[in-house]
């Protein structure tokens, strides 16, 4: 048994050096985006101290790093009982807080599959498949409530949720069952910005046009010079401010408040039983298969909503600050559940050996899924995390259609639910069997 502990505690040294690493890597490349810049030597030393002072603030090594903290134990017996989980099959009452640009429509996918071929009712938006935003429930700012979305037959409960929609506790424990698994995706904030102005700058939607339009050469660091000159008068019609906070349901009105940011963020941690991390989405996927109960074929994916990288935004120093000062909520937000995830993470047994063998399959499926006139099923062995399965022609499909091709498919499927006689309130333009062409 000891040298068994001392060759876990080992291998987890090496991952978290490993991972270590990448958060130096990243701190280096800031550093060297200073060091070209035109500053005199004085104030580029002066940058680079307060880049180190906001970097220090985060005690991000100090809590997750330190693997002889009391919370992370790392003994055979508290390993072995935090991987032995409640659950003895699948949890279906599954609810996913869908943020904006973290690759929630790749987590988005998976609940579709899992509820879609388990003939679970889904939480969906009571609104005409072609309308505009009909994939979200409400309007913005808008939680679920039962006027926004498709009403449930009196003997099934609500049991997966996956639409954009904005946190509110009480909406939510009036919507689920008491058991309901309750979780979400985050990203690392600059990075998420970045593909925000990708996504939505490509498009020149909204105030981006205004944003890019700017006979400037670099838009975006005069954007955040002075967001408020730009951003929507409607903070939930903005992507770029605090997104992913007020996406859990921060108020508006305290988004800048420090003490209450704080203390929403305890209270959250309370009810969600996850908040995934973008940046280690296979980690997260693990972690979570292991929390639900749910098994490698319920959790492989293909990437989706994936947009190019065209926008170079060509940040400064200067711009990463004003950035983390105006989104301030979402830094908290992603430092508070970063050391979160990471305990959770070292409570767990094999973790790491589960997570490559994991990336194998995936490496498989994508690979097999790639041909679009697949014919042949491929065979994933059984292992010690998750029993094998065959994954056919038609699977790879599933794997592959969009994000709103699938909401149109399970929104039909509600509405015939909800109303078996035909005498719904909104016209459908389509049908379950718009799937059918997918086959031929």
């Amino acid at each position: 048994r000891d040298v068994l502990e001392s060759r876990i505690s080992f291998d987890m040294d090496q991952k978290m050096v490993e991972y270590s690493e990448v958060v130096e890597k990243q701190l280096r490349s800031h550093k060297e985006g200073i060091h070209l810049t035109k500053l005199n030597l004085d104030a580029k030393s002066k940058k680079i101290a307060k880049l180190n002072e906001s970097i220090n603030k985060t005690e991000m090594k100090k809590c997750i790093f330190n693997i002889d903290r009391h919370d992370v134990t790392l003994d055979m017996h508290s390993r072995q009982t935090a991987t032995k989980k409640v659950c003895s099959s699948p949890m279906t009452h599954v609810a996913f807080l869908k943020t904006h640009k973290t690759a929630s429509s790749t987590i988005m996918s998976i609940m579709q599959r899992f509820g879609y071929f388990r003939n679970l009712t889904f939480v969906m938006p009571l609104k005409k498949i072609d309308q505009y935003r009909f994939n979200y429930i409400g309007a913005p700012g808008e939680t679920i409530s039962y006027e926004n979305i498709i009403p449930k037959r009196e003997e099934d409960d609500y049991d997966l949720l996956c639409n954009h929609v904005v946190y509110d506790e009480g909406a939510f424990q009036n919507t689920f069952p008491s058991d309901t698994f309750l979780f979400t995706i985050i990203r690392e904030p600059l990075k998420q910005l970045i593909s925000t102005v990708n996504y939505y700058g490509y498009t020149q939607q909204g105030y981006f046009a205004k944003i890019l339009n700017q006979s400037l050469t670099h838009p975006m660091s005069d954007y955040l010079k002075s967001p408020w000159k730009f951003e929507p008068s409607n903070p939930h019609y903005s992507v770029t401010n605090n997104k992913m906070s007020i996406d859990l349901g921060l108020p508006v009105s305290q988004i800048r408040n420090g003490s209450f940011i704080k203390s929403y963020f305890e209270r959250l941690n309370t009810k969600f039983e996850l908040v995934l991390l973008q940046e280690y989405f296979d980690e997260s996927l693990i972690l979570f298969k292991r929390y639900t109960c749910w098994s490698f074929r319920d959790i492989i994916y293909i990437s989706k909503n994936i947009w190019p990288l065209h926008q170079n935004l060509n940040l400064s120093a200067d711009d990463i600050d004003n950035h983390r000062k105006w989104n301030v909520a979402d830094y908290a937000l992603y430092e508070t559940f970063y050391k979160i995830f990471w305990t959770k993470v070292l409570k767990e047994q094999e973790f790491f050996d589960e997570v490559y063998h994991f990336r194998r399959i995936l490496q498989k499926v994508n690979i097999h899924c790639s041909n679009n006139k697949q014919s042949k099923s491929l065979t994933i062995f059984d292992s010690k995390w998750s029993p094998g399965f065959i994954l056919t022609p038609e699977d790879c499909i599933f794997l592959k259609i969009n994000e709103k091709q699938f909401i149109t498919v399970i929104h039909k499927r509600m509405m015939s639910r909800a109303y078996p006689n035909g005498n719904n309130p909104f016209e459908q333009t389509t049908t379950e069997d718009d799937l059918a062409h997918l086959f031929q």
